[in-house]
């Protein structure tokens, strides 16, 4: 038995019958997933153009494939499967042996050496590979169309991990001990990088296709009526005809259904996982097919970069907590995290779902970058300016000296040391963080609030909510960031109580009607240089807290905290135009008021 209940489809059921055919059974895999008939019979479909035909890769090149990657993920599950289907296919026992040990040990050719390195490469670590990983497999005679059939092959191994580590299956065959080398990935989990790579080289597509008109492809008949487009990521895969129309089949079947998952939460699904495994292309997709379906771009972004600071229901918040855990972290993951979704109401259909959802973008997140596909969109600024581009930009798994957990510091970031103390159980640390951000989210927490004894209620509860759920705190953004981000929520929670709440993140509200001040005149200083001044600080305080609170915020951190404005637009989770036009809005209406006081005697206008 596996995680889910299980119902029984009969031995004539379709998809079961394929499996029999090829492999001589059929995997405990697909029988966790008999709630879900219709994903069966996608991922049939799609295992038989990959891997039971014979393409220009031969079965055991194939199934070669998925026993290594399998390894190097600590799969050990796929791995006693491919590896008894390898038998069933000739390999001898001893040579399976030799595969599991260290591939390159194995006695295989060198082409089929740098083949296997190039997959673990992809399966394991996706964002470091480049064009020169292509490169050398070319140089070894493998052409574009093997290329392409390779690394989907990698991607369907990351897709079974995925579904072996969520579902639990119980495994049919005895499971044998996986090696501990770090060249096969070790214990790693996914987004821990190890290879290195040129940031120059990585620029895509790594492999060419013809261009083939949308016409030609009941597949991309099927992606424009689910996308609303046809993704490059399909345009990218013309090379093979059979895989393209099977891919688009197993994608359609699993996100158009919403009789389980309703497909914002699948897409929620999608973008977050795309996320923590660093890949922009899917990032920049998922985000505009959640604009389709209402949301709004700072609450994609924010989902990309940080679901749990996102607005989001509780319940849906544990159920991406519950895909990144399985899709980025499989080491952590067991049965308590499906009994918690429970918890959450989550039926065994949506779990499951949750479980497939996860496994497809990390099929489509490994396939992307192995085949180096361009954009379709921009990436979020947001998410970009948060990720980590390189692998030598991100910190070591583990500190040495605490043994702590540090999680990924996408950016330079002063308080990074303190986190990592903080972490540890060191409230010194913590202390001395919240010293550093007190003077700037109290700033924040009033701007919004306009009011000095609830700022400083909030700043509390702002305090409070940090020191609970700094264990959670990944390290994709600043730590001030993020402290920010937790007081803008607490306040705006306290403002929607009020009648007079004005959004802070809605954009431009159209047909708004333009500020414009009833009175012009020549200022001695601007802002800043005035309020620096102390005998006057208190009277712009004063204005500036009569301005409404979504301008009264971005001035206060623009121009009195001295923040960049993407710093500023990033804090507030707003577009920077949006924050360019509340800043020039929210200073001309503080200009207009503080005109009495700060005129020059040179620009005063007799009455």
């Amino acid at each position: 038995m596996s995680f889910l209940q299980e119902v029984d489809l009969g031995s004539e059921f379709g998809p079961f019958v394929a499996f029999r055919d090829n492999l001589g059974f059929v995997p405990r895999l697909l029988q966790a997933q008999t709630l879900l008939p219709r994903v069966i019979e996608a991922q049939e479909k799609f295992e038989s153009a990959l891997c039971f035909r014979q393409t220009m890769l031969s079965r055991v090149q194939k199934e070669r494939i998925l026993l290594v990657v399998a390894t190097a993920l600590r799969d050990a599950y796929c791995a006693a499967i491919h590896g008894t289907v390898l038998a069933s296919l000739g390999v001898a026992v001893s040579g399976i042996d030799e595969l599991l040990a260290d591939y390159r040990q194995a006695g295989l050719a060198a082409a089929d050496v740098t083949l296997l390195d190039f997959c673990v490469k992809l399966g394991c670590d996706a964002p470091s590979i480049c064009r020169e990983d292509i490169d050398a497999l070319r140089a070894c005679g493998f052409d574009d169309e093997v290329i392409q059939e390779a690394v989907a092959v990698a991607g369907l191994a990351v897709y079974r991990q995925v579904l072996s580590v969520g579902l639990g299956p119980e495994p049919e065959f005895q499971l044998r001990r996986l090696p501990e080398d770090a060249t096969l990935g070790g214990a790693r989990d996914r987004g821990s990088k190890t290879y290195k790579h040129s940031a120059g080289s990585k620029k895509g597509p790594y492999i060419r296709v013809p261009y083939r008109s949308p016409i030609n492809y009941k597949a991309f008949a099927l992606l424009q009526s689910s996308h609303g487009f046809i993704p490059n990521f399909f345009r990218s895969q013309t090379l093979r005809p059979d895989l393209l129309e099977a891919e688009a089949e197993i994608v359609t079947g699993i996100l158009m259904p919403e009789n389980v998952l309703n497909r914002f939460q699948k897409e929620c699904i999608l973008l977050a996982v795309s996320g923590a495994n660093l890949n922009s292309y899917c990032v920049a997709v998922h985000c505009n097919l959640l604009r389709g379906l209402g949301m709004t771009p700072e609450h994609g972004d924010q989902i990309a970069v940080d679901h749990t600071q996102a607005e989001l229901s509780a319940a849906d918040r544990a159920l991406l907590d519950f895909a990144l855990k399985v899709g980025t972290r499989p080491a952590e993951f067991g049965p308590g995290d499906v009994a918690r979704l429970r918890e959450f109401g989550f039926t065994e259909e949506q779990i499951l779902e949750c479980v497939v959802v996860t496994a497809l973008n990390n099929f489509a997140n490994t396939v992307q970058m192995g085949l180096g596909i361009v954009p379709d969109f921009e990436p979020p600024e947001l998410f970009e300016q948060n990720k980590v581009h390189l692998p030598s930009a991100v910190s070591r798994p583990n500190d040495e000296r605490t043994g702590v957990e540090t999680g990924v510091m996408s950016i330079a970031d002063p308080d990074a040391a303190l986190v990592v103390r903080a972490k540890a159980g060191d409230l010194d640390a913590f202390e001395e963080l919240l010293r550093r951000q007190t003077r700037c989210i109290y700033r924040v927490l009033l701007a919004i609030l306009g009011d000095p004894e609830e700022a400083k209620d909030a700043m509390q509860n702002t305090f409070l909510s940090a020191f609970k759920h700094l264990a959670e705190f990944q390290g994709r953004s600043k730590f001030s960031t993020w402290l920010v981000s937790i007081a803008r929520n607490a306040a705006i929670e306290r403002l929607r109580k009020r009648k007079e709440f004005e959004s802070l993140d809605d954009g431009p509200v159209e047909g708004e009607q333009e500020f414009r001040p009833r009175q012009v005149r020549a200022w001695s200083d601007n802002p800043e240089q005035t309020y620096s001044k102390s005998e006057t600080r208190q009277i712009v305080e004063e204005e500036i807290m009569r301005l409404p609170a979504k301008y009264r915020v971005v001035v206060m951190l623009r121009d009195i905290e001295q923040l960049s404005t993407d710093d500023v637009a990033r804090e507030l989770g707003i577009s920077v135009p949006a924050l360019k036009a509340r800043l020039l809005r929210g200073r001309l209406m503080l200009r207009e008021s503080l005109s009495p006081h700060f005129t020059s005697a040179a620009g005063r206008v007799a009455g």
